[in-house]
C-alpha cells in the first residue's frame, strides 16, 4: 500500500552560502588533505540515495511532488541522477540543489560520489512498505534524510521507524537523518535507533526521541553527533559526505583494514570497516567536544557540564561532539582489532575499532577486553554501537539488546568510567588515562544471558593538551524482502512533513 503525506513548508534559512568561511577547516578536512594529500578519499565508488520533501504540497492542485536537485549546475557535472520513484520530478527544488551540493557536489568533501538516486521522501517510505525491501535502497550504501515528519497514527509512525531500521540492519545501508531546527513532535527519522542523527553545532536543534511506542520511547540519545552549519538541512549532508569518504576507505583497505567481510545481496562484498555500525562508531568517536570553529560563531565550549549529560556518556545537546573527519578517517585507517577473547591480545594502537559479530567474544564469554597502557597522559574517546533487531516478516518484532562499557584500571582494580544506558544503543567514554597505569576497555553483556549480536567498538587516544597522534607507520593508508507488509488502511499519511 502506498504511503501519502501532506506536505506543509516552513521552508528554513539553509544556505548562508558555501562560500563563507570555509567549514572544511573547522571539521578537520584541511588536516586530511594535508596528510594525504593526492590520495584523500573522496567517496568514489559509494552510490548514495537523496531523499527529499517536495516543495509543491499534495493537498494543492499541482499533482507532481517538486523534491530534485537542480543537476545542470557545473558543481553536478560528471554525476548520473536516477529517480527510482513511481513520479519524477517535474521542477527543481532548491532545498534539495543545496543539500545535493553538501552532500555529493564536485566543490564537497565527497566530490567522487557519481551515481545518485533522488527520491521524493514519501516514495521512499513506501519504498521501505513495498513487498522488496532492496526498493529504496537503489544499490546505495548511504542515504541523506533533511526532511522531518510524522504518520496519522502512532501504529505507522512505529511502523516507518522499525522499516527504517531495518534496512540498516540488513543491508549496512547507512541512514544519515536531520533533527528539526528547534523542539518538535517529528519522530521520522530522528527517533530511529540505528540511523545517524545530526544537529547542528550551536544547539539550536530538537532534543531528544519523540515518544511513539514502548520500543520507541522519549529520552534516548539524539543528536548522535553536530556539524557547523546554521540549520541541520546543512548538517546532515556534511556528515553523509563524511560517511561516504569513510565507507571508500573502510572498502579500498579490505584486509588490510578489516579481519572479516560479508556478501550481501544488492550490495556486495561489505568489509567489517564499512559496516553501518561502524561507520556510526568511527564518526562518533571521531567527533571533536571542543571546537574552535571559523565558519560559524558557534562552538562547543561546555561538553557535558551539568544538566547536560546522558546515560549513555554523551551531551544531549551536541551528542558525541563535532564531526572532525581527520580522526574518524584515522580511526578507519587504524584497523581493526580484535578483543582479547576473540585472539587479539596486543595493546590497542592509538586508533582503531573492533567489529565483533554474533559469533564473536561476547556470545561465549558475556564480556570483550581490550588492553590498553598509558605511557603518558592520555585521553580517551570510545563509541560502541549496535544495531536494534527487528524481524524480518511482517510481524516487525524487535529486540533492543544491553551493553555497556567500562573502562577498568588494572593497576588500580577499579572500574574508573562507566556508560551504561538502558534505553540507547550506543555507549560512549570521555575521560583521561594517567600515565603509568595498565586499562582494560571492557563491552560487557548487561542482561543475563549471552549477548548474541553484533557490535563495533571505535577508539581514539591522544595526549593531553597536545596534537592528533601521528598513525604508526605500519597502518595501511590508502588512496583512495520483506514480505506482506502493509501499514494500516486507517493510516500510512506522513503529515506536517518538511525540510529541516
Amino acid at each position: 500500500m502506498r504511503a501519502t503525506k501532506r506536505l506543509g513548508l516552513g521552508l528554513a534559512s539553509l544556505w548562508c552560502g558555501l562560500a563563507q568561511a570555509d567549514y572544511r577547516d573547522d571539521i578537520g578536512y584541511r588536516q586530511l588533505q594535508q596528510l594525504l594529500g593526492s590520495a584523500v578519499p573522496t567517496g568514489a565508488g559509494v552510490n548514495v540515495v537523496l531523499a527529499e520533501a517536495s516543495t509543491v504540497p499534495q493537498s494543492d492542485k499541482l499533482r507532481y511532488p517538486v523534491f530534485a536537485p537542480d543537476t545542470g549546475q557545473i558543481r553536478f557535472a560528471g554525476k548520473t541522477f536516477s529517480y527510482p520513484g513511481p513520479l519524477a520530478s517535474t521542477g527543481v527544488s532548491d532545498h534539495a540543489t543545496g543539500v545535493a551540493a553538501m552532500f555529493f557536489g564536485n566543490d564537497s568533501i565527497a566530490s567522487g560520489i557519481a551515481n545518485i538516486a533522488v527520491y521524493n521522501a514519501d516514495d521512499w517510505l513506501s519504498g521501505l512498505v513495498a513487498a522488496s525491501a532492496e526498493a529504496p535502497l537503489a544499490g546505495a550504501r548511504i542515504a541523506n534524510h533533511s526532511w522531518i515528519g510524522r504518520a496519522d497514527g502512532e501504529t505507522d509512525i512505529g511502523a516507518y521507524l522499525r522499516l527504517a531500521d531495518r534496512i540498516v540492519q540488513r543491508y549496512e545501508f547507512i541512514q544519515v537523518v536531520g533533527m528539526d531546527n528547534g523542539s518538535s513532535d517529528s519522530p521520522l527519522l530522528g527517533s530511529a535507533y540505528n540511523t545517524i542523527a545530526v544537529g547542528r553545532s550551536d544547539g539550536g536543534h530538537d532534543r531528544g526521541s519523540d515518544p511513539v511506542d514502548s520500543v520507541y520511547g522519549a529520552g534516548r540519545t539524539r543528536p548522535d553527533l553536530v556539524a557547523p552549519r546554521a540549520t541541520t538541512s546543512g548538517a546532515t549532508p556534511m556528515v553523509a559526505a563524511a560517511a561516504a569518504l569513510l565507507v571508500e576507505t573502510g572498502h579500498s583497505g579490505a584486509g588490510n583494514l578489516s579481519n572479516a567481510a560479508q556478501t550481501i545481496h544488492g550490495i556486495g562484498r561489505v568489509y567489517n570497516a564499512e559496516r553501518a555500525e561502524t561507520v556510526k562508531a568511527v564518526l562518533m568517536a571521531g567527533a571533536e567536544r571542543a571546537t574552535d570553529n571559523t565558519s560559524t560563531a558557534a562552538n562547543i565550549a561546555d561538553y557535558r557540564s551539568a544538566g547536560h549529560q546522558t546515560a549513555n556518556g554523551l551531551d544531549d545537546r551536541f551528542g558525541a561532539g563535532q564531526l572532525d573527519v581527520f580522526n574518524s578517517y584515522r580511526i578507519i585507517a587504524g584497523g581493526e582489532q580484535d578483543s582479547i577473547e576473540d585472539g587479539g591480545n596486543a595493546e590497542l594502537r592509538p586508533a582503531g575499532f573492533d567489529f565483533d559479530d554474533a559469533f564473536g567474544g561476547l556470545n561465549s564469554n558475556r564480556a570483550a577486553n581490550y588492553k590498553i597502557t598509558a605511557l603518558k597522559d592520555l585521553q580517551l574517546s570510545a563509541a560502541l554501537v549496535w544495531n536494534i533487531g527487528v524481524a524480518d516478516d511482517s510481524s516487525l518484532a524487535t529486540v533492543l539488546y544491553d551493553l555497556d562499557l567500562e573502562l577498568f584500571d588494572t593497576t588500580l582494580q577499579r572500574t574508573v568510567a562507566l556508560s551504561d544506558s538502558r534505553s540507547d544503543n550506543s555507549e560512549n567514554l570521555w575521560l583521561a588515562l594517567s600515565a603509568g597505569h595498565a586499562y582494560e576497555l571492557r563491552v560487557v553483556a548487561a542482561t543475563a544471558g549471552d549477548f548474541v549480536w553484533d557490535y563495533a567498538l571505535a577508539w581514539r587516544m591522544e595526549p593531553l593538551a597536545a596534537a592528533p597522534v601521528p598513525l604508526p607507520a605500519s597502518v595501511f593508508l590508502f588512496s583512495g524482502a520483506l514480505f506482506g507488509f502493509a501499514l494500516s488502511r486507517r493510516g500510512g499519511r506522513l503529515n506536517g512533513a518538511s525540510r529541516v
